[in-house]
């Protein structure tokens, strides 16, 4: 398997991103769905759609296969969860690593349909849910946070609608947040606020110091040293380790270990640098700030 890093040069030189590749796989199990459905007459949701009902009996892979399957035979629900993740997925893929990326939007699937079908069994719905949508909520609300100042162009019944997007993650909150409590129509709009709701502490977690979320996200053992956005975290990375290095006792010189890796992550990036180059980096971190 392959590192961040590794996985990054090779997107950057033309390779295709685990984004592309999932809308590639939801395409696929969207075909034999439907052929199983319509040739073979299976069920395919009753056997691996998520509902109370499943959950209850002991099925709780479903949490995972519902996030595969679509409403057939229109591709209509597929095409709109693949849109999101091509023009939301791959953003957010180079922006945090394929395993990040990963962990947000099965995460968000995850808890989107627990509070979907969890909320539908208190109150006695018995819904059966399909589709990706959770999971690409939470890597929208994920890019949304990483990139409030970006503008978003999306269509509103043919209409061309531009707004930073920051706004547009409010409006998709809002808007889902007011058909779930007043439900007009037959989508999991639960789930999508669950998803939402993912992406939202992920990037908390990617940008708290020591909050619980970023802790939990270095347990995972999916960054070494924690995370840094690659959008700001060639500056806060120089500018910590200036303070560091202006901390060090007098008669010790860091600037000979440290200078070249500080010119290595304003030039390239601190995702550029090598195990040995990290290990280096917070090793004199430790010493200036006194530290084991």
């Amino acid at each position: 398997m392959i590192s961040d890093r590794d996985y990054m040069r090779e997107a950057s030189a033309g390779g295709i991103g685990l984004a592309v590749k999932l809308i590639w796989v939801l395409a696929g199990c969207f075909i034999v769905q439907s052929v199983l459905a319509f040739h073979g007459r299976v069920d395919v949701v009753g056997a691996l759609g998520l509902s109370w009902t499943a959950l209850r009996e002991g099925r709780v892979w479903t949490l995972l296969t519902y996030q595969f399957l679509h409403s057939v035979p229109l591709p209509f629900h597929l095409l709109a969860n693949g849109l999101g993740l091509y023009f939301f997925g791959r953003s957010v893929e180079e922006q945090v690593g394929w395993r990040r990326f990963l962990g947000i939007y099965l995460l968000g699937g995850t808890l989107g349909g627990l509070l979907e079908v969890g909320l539908g069994g208190l109150f006695g719905r018995g819904v059966t849910v399909v589709g990706a949508s959770a999971g690409v909520c939470a890597v929208v609300a994920t890019y949304c946070r990483l990139n409030p100042e970006r503008r978003a162009m999306f269509s509103l019944y043919f209409i061309p609608v531009e707004m930073r997007a920051s706004v547009l993650l409010w409006v998709l909150v809002a808007y889902d947040g007011w058909c779930a409590v007043f439900p007009m129509d037959r989508v999991a709009h639960l789930a999508h606020l669950g998803g939402y709701g993912v992406g939202f502490l992920a990037v908390h977690g990617l940008n708290s110091e020591d909050g619980w979320v970023s802790k939990a996200w270095q347990g995972l053992r999916w960054s070494r040293p924690r995370l840094r956005l690659v959008r700001d975290g060639e500056e806060r990375g120089a500018r910590r380790a200036e303070q560091a290095r202006a901390r060090a006792p007098r008669g010790h010189d860091w600037s000979h270990d440290i200078d070249p890796i500080l010119d290595k992550i304003a030039a390239h990036g601190i995702q550029s640098l090598t195990d040995t180059e990290r290990s280096l980096l917070e090793k004199a971190r430790k010493r200036m700030l006194g530290g084991s």
